[in-house]
């Protein structure tokens, strides 16, 4: 069932721009902040008060799925596809990658920079950092958006698309908050290991497998390890490729994420025939 509704989802998202509409998680701020004031007089520790806002919605979505799976098949498998819709980021980031590649084949450093920011890189960039900041902003929201959910929706269900993204909105409030912004990076770091270290396995198998290998072993020797791993495998798996001409090599690594995304859809198929989920 998880295979069939991360299919028809991201089928979904391409083809429905009203989804936008529909992913409204304002209740979750209103929670938030209800929960945090609630318990400010009963929980002094930041975490212990950080947990109770993730895990009420968690236990309580544990609470329903449990109950609708022992209801209905049909009606279980309705409310998995709708919870992994909802929590699905908009993939927009397709467009805009285009537009970056396009502008760099029109020679318009500008264009591109803009763009680039709107993904994610706040910093000023200059020419020589553009393509690796194009890949680390492209990455963290494809991470964000796609692969993280659907990691976390495959190994937990419903359960694990909502912790997930939930985690990351916490992340996006709490992140310039001095009481808990170390708490909400901690959190999300942890749920991110395992889908980032399964892209770079992914980046490995479709890309180039000994310059991928070797860059992880450079990054192991250094302190890049967790923030930019994805990005020295990702250099690595596209050796070969001319990264002077930036067009060819961001069409390059476009070509590596869409091969990637197979092969996760192909390895949870696999694993559903042989009955694990």
């Amino acid at each position: 069932m998880a295979l069939i509704s991360i299919i028809l989802g991201l089928l979904l998202d391409r083809r429905w721009d009203g989804l936008a509409q529909f992913r409204q998680f304002g209740w979750f701020k209103q929670f938030t902040a209800f929960i945090i004031d609630k318990t400010d007089k009963y929980l002094h520790n930041p975490t212990a008060r950080y947990l109770s806002v993730l895990l009420i919605p968690v236990v309580g979505m544990i609470i329903i799925q449990d109950l609708i799976a022992d209801w209905s098949i049909p009606v279980a498998f309705l409310f998995a596809f709708i919870v992994f819709v909802y929590c699905l980021g908009s993939l927009e980031i397709e467009q805009q990658f285009e537009q970056i590649i396009d502008a760099f084949k029109n020679n318009d450093e500008d264009k591109a920079r803009s763009v680039i920011k709107e993904i994610g890189t706040d910093s000023d960039i200059d020419s020589d950092s553009m393509i690796d900041s194009t890949l680390q902003s492209t990455m963290d929201t494809v991470i964000e958006r796609l692969f993280g959910v659907i990691f976390w929706f495959a190994v937990l269900g419903p359960v694990g698309a909502i912790l997930y993204r939930l985690s990351q909105l916490l992340f996006a409030d709490l992140s310039s908050d001095p009481v808990y912004a170390k708490t909400a990076e901690r959190m999300l770091n942890l749920l991110d290991w395992a889908p980032k270290r399964f892209l770079a396995i992914s980046f490995a198998i479709t890309g180039h497998f000994e310059g991928a290998l070797a860059a992880f072993h450079e990054n192991k020797e250094t302190d890049r390890t967790q923030q930019y791993l994805l990005i020295d495998v990702c250099h690595g798996s596209l050796e070969g490729n001319d990264s002077t001409d930036k067009a060819a090599y961001l069409g390059a690594f476009r070509g590596l994420v869409l091969r990637s995304l197979i092969v996760w859809l192909t390895t949870i198929a696999v694993l559903t025939l042989l009955g694990w989920n």
